[in-house]
């Protein structure tokens, strides 16, 4: 069952907001004293912002028995909360092995807010992320997101709004985020130590999302980046077999790799246009790279067509993909790409 409690998460959001979201914050207190929040919110926005710690922030305010411009941090409620046991709220997303979040998850969810809350005022659920919800997991959704029984509320969070069904999109109020300036998620990520010329870097790998780059130097990303590259330059010069690297590759997420793969040819692109390499996100890796040119702009635009269309499918959940043989399919796609520049030593 893909449903859980806030054991695992609540410890992120017992302090302040992300400063980057205070106006956020701000106008969601004055909406619920003047009219009340809707029953249904989907937050929007992209990876790594801070999303599901400001549904949590939410989810804890509401759950709130004495509640101000936020949650007091004292009541009985709050210290349920504290202890990640707070009866009158779950979290709605893939069970463990699944992308998908199915049937059985949202059943729970239904059977969960028809009851009557044990603690609190209201029922809080966080549904995430609501794109990969199949069809019959959306459609029992739907019932619920129209009538709500009682008083409960349901929190929706998505980096891919386009990819909610318009049937769920159509009964919810969105919310969007964005990341936040550069200066104040710089600010925000030397605060927790980061030295400034790291902090840049990571959040130029990540699209200047704070919690994602946080995420990228905490998890050791670009060690693990740098040996797929190793591995590509080893099978792009001929020195590794294609099942050594493709074995490399395949130890990894999938998901993890096409994304990187995907950003490695649009930086590819980029070269053969002349962009400046200050420009490339893999700048490094596109001059190792070098001592080899794209054969044709069309194939690696088919490459790329490739990997986005993998993302996609992976991202939805709706992936079926063996991860060997993909894989070694697009390291062949590759290889097809390359020719080595004359004068340069293999």
């Amino acid at each position: 069952m893909g449903v859980i409690t806030p054991a695992a998460t609540h410890n992120a959001i017992n302090g302040a907001v992300l400063p980057w979201q205070q106006s956020v914050w701000a106008d969601l207190i004055k909406r619920h004293r003047h009219s009340g929040l809707p029953h249904a919110l989907m937050l929007t926005g992209p990876k790594g912002i801070g999303k599901h710690d400001l549904a949590l922030h939410i989810a804890r305010w509401l759950l709130c028995q004495n509640p101000s411009d936020d949650a007091c941090g004292h009541c009985h409620s709050c210290q349920l909360w504290a202890a990640g046991s707070h009866p009158d709220f779950q979290i709605g997303q893939p069970e463990e092995g699944s992308r998908q979040i199915r049937i059985d998850t949202v059943r729970h969810i239904n059977d969960f807010i028809s009851q009557t809350p044990q603690i609190s005022r209201c029922q809080v659920v966080i549904i995430r992320p609501v794109e990969v919800m199949n069809t019959n997991a959306a459609n029992a959704l739907l019932k619920t997101l129209e009538e709500p029984p009682g008083e409960s509320f349901l929190l929706l969070e998505t980096e891919r709004f386009g990819s909610v069904l318009p049937t769920i999109r159509s009964r919810c109020q969105r919310l969007s985020l964005a990341a936040p300036k550069a200066e104040l998620a710089l600010q925000w990520l030397t605060a927790t130590g980061v030295q400034t010329a790291i902090a840049e870097h990571a959040l130029r790998m990540n699209n200047n999302a704070p919690l994602a780059a946080r995420d990228w130097l905490s998890g050791a990303a670009g060690d693990t980046q740098q040996r797929w590259l190793e591995l590509l330059l080893q099978w792009s010069k001929g020195s590794a077999p294609l099942q050594t690297v493709a074995d490399g590759w395949s130890k990894f997420e999938l998901g993890d790799i096409i994304t990187w793969f995907y950003g490695l040819t649009c930086d590819c692109m980029k070269a053969m246009m002349q962009v400046p390499h200050e420009h490339l996100l893999y700048a490094n890796a596109v001059t190792e790279l070098s001592s080899y040119a794209m054969t044709d702009k069309i194939k690696l635009i088919t490459l790329q067509d490739k990997l986005r269309l993998t993302n996609g499918q992976l991202l939805s959940g709706a992936s079926h993909h063996n991860k060997m043989l993909l894989v070694e399919s697009l390291l062949l796609d590759w290889q097809a790409l390359l020719i080595q520049r004359s004068g340069s030593s293999a």
